[in-house]
């Protein structure tokens, strides 16, 4: 019930915020923008995206320390599997999914794949925090902008200090936490500690600065890269005018509308967001719309397409993924 409830609020939302986006459109103008775009840029758009997935994968490879369950080649297949997720099953379900595919291979399992990917998290919402801090200079920001950037970017510094504290005494927090928790029926599983302190062991890249400078590099590396995506889909649509500043700051507002609960692929909320920044621009609805409608479907699509090819290189099934992840069926292997 709890579940319907969550997807119920989701797409009442993502409605609500694509009819917001869509309620100024001049739809003549809108396929006139469609019709005269220059495609010939996709390719490179096309590429981008799968050599940015390509840094994503050396940034998570590093914050598994390199573990020698999976190769750069298995994980870039399962970052690519666990966005195809995110864009056709609702809540963030693509995350679960690349934990769970991960945690099979690695030395510490699950434990460790996930606190690998909440790092992951709280580095990307830093990222664009400081990008959107870069180009306050330059951009006169709307307050609730800065305000919403001020708000992430406090709650992942919390965030990232709590995991620092875990990373340096994460064991003894767990004994301490286990004199406790161990006394308790059912809960007390041995098989239980060890998954805590697995998962507290995925966080030690963060007490070592020579780790974590590679971690820093890629991040940064990720983000420019999806703004240098967002300039290039500007020659798509006869916008290049606008300059990279405008693509980097359609990635702020887009990233940070993906806090918003919505439905599979973050449909309105990112055409939502994407209008507001190029709004800054005076760039008229109906094209603001276009670009940023054009940006989420070929981005989505293109990682929808790099999932399957994925879902095949790694000789996992469809149903058996969602079957595991819905509780209902055994883990997929290597058969499918």
């Amino acid at each position: 019930m709890k579940n319907r409830i969550r997807l119920a609020i989701s797409l009442a939302l993502s409605l609500l915020f694509l009819y917001l986006a869509m309620r100024g459109v001049d739809w003549p103008r809108l396929w006139d923008l469609f019709r005269t775009g220059n495609y010939a840029y996709l390719p490179l758009v096309f590429l981008l995206i799968a050599v940015i997935g390509g840094v994503r994968s050396v940034r998570w490879h590093l914050l598994m320390e390199r573990d020698p369950g999976l190769t750069l080649a298995d994980i870039f297949h399962l970052v690519n599997i666990g966005y195809m997720f995110n864009n056709i099953l609702p809540a963030k379900a693509g995350e679960a999914v690349r934990g769970y595919l991960a945690g099979r291979k690695l030395a510490r399992g699950l434990g460790q794949a996930v606190s690998t990917l909440l790092i992951e998290r709280l580095l990307d919402v830093l990222a664009v925090v400081v990008l959107l801090a870069g180009l306050l200079p330059y951009i006169a920001l709307p307050d609730w902008a800065v305000r919403g950037g001020l708000l992430l970017g406090a709650g992942s510094i919390a965030g990232m200090v709590a995991l620092l504290v875990v990373a340096r005494i994460g064991e003894r927090a767990v004994d301490w936490l286990w004199r406790y928790v161990g006394r308790v029926p059912l809960i007390g599983h041995p098989k239980l500690k060890i998954g805590l302190l697995n998962l507290a062991n995925g966080f030690a890249v963060l007490a070592h600065p020579r780790r974590l400078a590679p971690v820093l590099l890629t991040t940064a590396g990720v983000w420019l890269g999806y703004a240098t995506m967002n300039w290039l889909m500007l020659y798509v649509f006869g916008m290049e005018g606008l300059g990279w500043g405008a693509a980097a700051l359609v990635l702020c507002f887009t990233g940070l509308s993906m806090v918003v609960p919505s439905s599979p692929g973050a449909i309105g909320p990112f055409e939502w967001a994407g209008i507001q920044a190029l709004a800054l621009f005076a760039v008229e609805q109906s094209d603001a719309f276009g670009y940023t409608l054009g940006l989420h479907m070929f981005t989505n699509l293109t990682l929808i397409v790099l999932g399957l090819v994925g879902l095949v290189a790694q000789g996992i099934s469809y149903g058996r993924i969602t079957e595991a992840m819905a509780g209902a069926g055994a883990a997929p292997d290597d058969s499918d």
